[in-house]
């Protein structure tokens, strides 16, 4: 029986790997498996904190969330939630091309799976925290087209909402609850809610306005645990790990190893990170097979009907928002808010077009996709990013030049991606 082995290396995460790692009859060098590594659940760190919440890691208020997450009542009809497009048995969204809440929505569904390791919210960023973008759809029109007067009667005149949210939050202020005030009233409401706003006074908005951000800081308490779990590509990687730290004999690492991919599931994996073939890592890369930031693919709709500038819109509204990180509701520290702070506002930056990267976890589960859902398959998307459009405006995308083979390779891999 041969012997084989391993030079160990010590790397800078604390894992050693072989030179050359080899799983049945693939074989992996040690710079690849370092990026897998770097791609797997089992680097993703705890979540980070979020300073403008301070009830972000409290179990009462990940209660409250949820409640309100999945209650109805909250909506103009009585017959939307936060659930209805973030389904849970559809992994958090709700496979329609575009979004249906009280009318359709004009972008599809991101999941809200990992949202706590996110730093911008929307496809174009425009809020910046969990609980300011979980306040938007409860007065979008589109959507729940309520206003934030009727969702704090709501939890008020709830008896097991108001004990909740008084023992987390404190008192609701008696003067918001006067049976004189108007039970519909908001700024961003419609146009009786958004008059009966503008004859409140200032001190009774910014109390009403402390009441609502509590609700939604109770909602991001509740999706920040929605954390994501492995798929064979964590348990394959994991296996590569543990196979090159073994010192002895191939049967044994064999012994070892049960390999969790197919040969065009691995074929698939070598495309992915290879950034010769492939653009793959530019966006898609860390645990979470995304970067987070915003990115211009020439799918921007930069006329016609259904506009849709992205993140050059974005980044004004996400300035300009009261509840942002910045803002009088946010529990955070100005020094706390760095990613506020120092924004890039460039023009230079090409934002116009640009949408935020998604997760690649679950993606085979969580079609269609793209801002607009305009592709429903992942055959289409790697074709998309094969042969990108060259009619649609300056873009990051380059041709790729991938046969059909190489192009069913790599959803192959991406299909490796759904937790199990």
């Amino acid at each position: 029986m041969l012997m084989y082995r391993f030079s160990l290396l010590v790397l800078f995460l604390g894992f050693c790997f072989s030179n050359v790692v080899s799983a049945k009859n693939v074989t992996w060098s040690e710079q690849e498996v370092s990026i897998l590594r770097s791609l797997s659940l089992w680097a993703l760190p705890a979540p980070p904190q979020s300073p403008s919440n301070q009830y972000a890691d409290n179990p009462q208020a990940q209660a409250l969330g949820r409640q309100i997450f999945f209650d109805q009542r909250f909506s103009a009809n009585g017959k939307i939630s936060c659930a209805s497009c973030h389904q849970e048995n559809r992994y958090f969204v709700d496979g329609l091309t575009k979004a249906m809440g009280i009318k359709q929505v004009s972008r599809n569904t991101p999941t809200v799976v990992a949202s706590a390791w996110s730093r911008w919210f929307y496809w174009d960023g425009r809020r910046d925290s969990l609980w300011s973008q979980a306040l938007v759809p409860f007065e979008a029109a589109d959507e729940m087209a309520s206003s934030r007067m009727e969702v704090i009667r709501i939890v008020a005149q709830d008896s097991n909402y108001r004990q909740a949210y008084q023992s987390i939050f404190g008192e609701i202020p008696e003067s918001i609850l006067d049976p004189k005030m108007p039970q519909h009233a908001g700024p961003l409401a419609n146009k009786t809610g958004r008059e009966n706003w503008f004859r409140l006074s200032s001190v009774i908005q910014k109390q009403i306005n402390r009441a609502y951000s509590n609700v939604g800081k109770a909602i991001a308490a509740y999706e920040r645990t929605l954390r994501p779990k492995a798929n064979r590509f964590d348990h394959y990687v994991k296996q590569l790990i543990d196979a090159s730290q073994l010192d002895g004999q191939q049967d044994k690492r064999e012994d070892k190893f049960k390999t969790q991919l197919s040969a065009q599931e691995i074929a698939g994996a070598k495309l992915f990170i290879d950034s010769d073939k492939t653009q793959c890592l530019q966006c898609h890369n860390g645990p979470l097979f995304s970067n987070g930031g915003f990115h211009n693919i020439g799918s921007g709709t930069l006329a016609g009907a259904d506009l849709d500038f992205g993140r050059v819109l974005g980044l004004p509204s996400v300035l300009m928002d009261e509840f942002n990180c910045l803002g009088p509701y946010s529990d955070a520290k100005p020094e706390q808010c760095s990613a506020l702070r120092f924004i890039n506002r460039s023009s230079h930056i090409p934002l116009r077009g640009a949408y935020k990267t998604p997760s690649l976890r679950n993606v085979e589960k969580t079609a269609p996709y793209f801002h607009d859902g305009r592709f429903s398959t992942l055959a289409e998307v790697v074709e998309y990013y094969n042969q990108p459009p060259a009619d649609n405006g300056a873009n990051e995308l380059k041709t790729l030049q991938l046969d059909a083979q190489e192009r069913a390779q790599l959803v192959a891999f991406l299909q490796t991606l759904t937790e199990q």
